[in-house]
């Protein structure tokens, strides 16, 4: 063979190598302690060695991505050198524009999508290679490691204090990517997105306002209690004492519905001889920390309260779980979509619906630092108080108070941007 046919056959491989190392790279990325051991069950030995990766992934995964690097290096330095030799016209350029698609394509993203459809057997086939790569070159990931962490402090920002990580939107890229090559279903991979939004929400944006709040006054009788759970489909309802802002606990309409049964009807006359104790939270708190307190106290209702102690409304266990499955209904709920086309450029918006959903509907960047809802936002941007038929424009999108529900924003009209196909939005009949 010749020195050029050599270094044709060694770039073919380090090619094939960079493949291979980069879905290594793709699949260490979304080891998991927890993926290990699972995998060990069936496969023991590659599974202990997945867990200790798992365990110490900035080091393997350091030493992978040296290995992967100096792969591609070589490649395209072969590659330059047999163009030169081949006496082409401005060779650097050539090596680099046909290097450029190959790596791109057979390194970067071929092993991104190829690792997606079979991840537990590309973690095994893994498992022993890249075991032996962090061993081998452990000590000098460590020292690039600590080298990084220097030069991530003279940069701006914070820097990354255990190396190489997956960030939150290349995990949703990955997610966009596998529904894209049908891996998974559209339904799953919103459901995860909303599982990261889940940790950022406060109750504040998911609470039933304190206008909508269906209370008791404490005076009220036990069939007065039952006539307003039944009429309004609400199986537990606050009770207040003279306003809304003094709530002195929770009725349940079983413990009505069993005193009424029983006939023990007259011993309780009231509803603060049935109510139960009530749960407050403020309304900063993040509702991944409310679901957990609410499961610990084994409570499904809460009462909202604001900065200065008044209530601001109330959250329930359907409502949290709601932000990751969507919209929970029941016989009671009316259906009433939170989205309708009414023309062929408008839409009709409940006022409540929250700004980064529509925002997410038009594809379009609205405000939301300063108001969690649609009504809020119409509110906000014309500065007084709304009446029926109020117009406003806000980057080329014109909202329109709609209806009006006392001196509250009941809908809203939208137009002057394109919908995003949802099975949110329904056909206004």
């Amino acid at each position: 063979m010749t020195a050029t046919q050599y270094q044709v056959a060694f770039a073919v491989l380090s090619v094939m190598l960079a493949f291979i190392t980069s879905a290594w790279v793709n699949a260490i990325t979304r080891l998991t302690v927890a993926r290990g051991a699972l995998l060990s069950q069936d496969h023991p030995k590659k599974g202990a060695l997945l867990v200790k990766i798992a365990g110490n992934s900035s080091t393997y995964l350091t030493s992978i991505l040296l290995v992967m690097l100096l792969l591609r290096v070589t490649a395209t330095v072969l590659v330059t050198s047999i163009v030169i030799r081949a006496g082409w016209a401005m060779p650097e350029l050539v090596a680099v524009a046909i290097m450029g698609i190959v790596l791109f394509e057979l390194a970067e993203l071929a092993p991104r999508t190829w690792v997606l459809e079979r991840l537990d057997k590309v973690l095994l086939s893994a498992a022993g290679p890249v075991f032996l790569i962090g061993k081998v070159l452990g000590t000098l990931s460590a020292v690039l490691v600590k080298l990084n962490r220097v030069l991530l402090l003279i940069l701006p920002g914070r820097g990354l204090p255990k190396g190489p990580l997956v960030s939150e939107e290349e995990i949703k890229s990955i997610l966009d990517v596998a529904q894209f090559e049908e891996v998974i279903e559209a339904d799953e991979r919103e459901m995860i997105h909303s599982i990261f939004e889940f940790t950022d929400t406060v109750v504040r944006e998911v609470m039933v306002p304190r206008p909508d709040m269906v209370c008791v006054n404490a005076t009220a009788t036990l069939e007065e209690i039952l006539e307003i759970t039944l009429k309004s489909g609400h199986s537990r309802v606050p009770v207040i004492s003279g306003t809304i802002d003094n709530v002195v606990g929770i009725v349940y309409q079983k413990d009505v519905i069993k005193r009424l049964h029983n006939g023990r009807a007259k011993a309780t006359k009231k509803a603060s001889d049935l109510k139960r104790e009530a749960v407050f939270v403020p309304e900063s708190k993040k509702v991944a920390e409310l679901l957990r307190d609410m499961q610990q106290a084994k409570t499904h209702m809460v009462v909202v309260v604001d900065e200065y102690g008044g209530v601001a409304g109330l959250a329930t266990m359907e409502d949290l779980l709601e932000e990751i499955v969507g919209e929970i209904s029941d016989e009671y709920d009316r259906d009433e979509p939170n989205v309708s086309v009414v023309g062929e450029d408008a839409i009709s918006v409940r006022a409540r619906l929250s700004i980064e959903e529509l925002s997410e509907l038009l594809d379009v960047e609205l405000p939301h630092s300063e108001w969690d809802s649609v009504g809020g936002l119409v509110g906000g941007l014309l500065g007084r108080l709304a009446c029926q038929g109020d117009t406003v424009r806000h980057d080329g999108i014109e909202f329109e108070v709609h209806k009006m529900k006392g001196r509250r924003i009941a809908s809203v009209l939208v137009r002057g941007a394109p919908v995003a196909a949802s099975p949110a939005v329904k056909e206004s009949k």
